[in-house]
């Protein structure tokens, strides 16, 4: 299964400060995203924006939060934290309404050796080379339960 079928993958915002204020938003950044898997708040950035942000790039409870960039961090969103703008180099994924499947799935995976060695085949199917980033595109693509059942096959 791919993530794009139980899930919509939102590239994060590229946000423009400037002397015109219209609203102050707090904005993840790369420290706020710890390599345990949660949202640490304290390392956020307050943004001045001089225009609003879409309500579907802002973060809702349930979504997971993943980084574009080397190291590719997954973190779930709880309650209590949304309204987090996510910027540009980051990404949403936020469940389907029809599937019924927990979120802290896709985190656990994108965060374990199988997970970071399926995105790294994912890009090299991509690419020639070994990017240091990873666009939407194949974010999407990234094959979740395959092989799935390896474990229980072996025995």
């Amino acid at each position: 299964m791919k993530l794009r079928e139980i899930a919509e993958v939102i590239k994060g915002v590229h946000l423009l400060e400037g002397a015109k204020k219209v609203k102050t938003y707090k904005e993840l950044s790369m420290l706020s995203l710890e390599p345990i898997s949660f949202l640490d708040e304290r390392k956020m950035l307050k943004v001045n924006v001089t225009d609003r942000v879409s309500s579907k790039q802002l973060t809702r409870a349930g979504d997971v939060v993943v980084s574009l960039y080397s190291p590719m961090i997954a973190c779930y969103v709880e309650k209590g934290q949304e309204g987090y703008v996510v910027p540009h180099y980051m990404a949403i994924i936020r469940m389907k309404n029809f599937k019924k499947m927990d979120s802290r799935f896709i985190v656990h995976f994108i965060n374990s050796v199988r997970g970071r060695r399926a995105l790294a085949k994912t890009s090299e199917s991509f690419s020639s080379s070994r990017p240091t980033s990873l666009p939407i595109v194949m974010l999407n693509e990234v094959e979740l339960l395959a092989n799935s059942n390896n474990l229980m096959e072996r025995f």
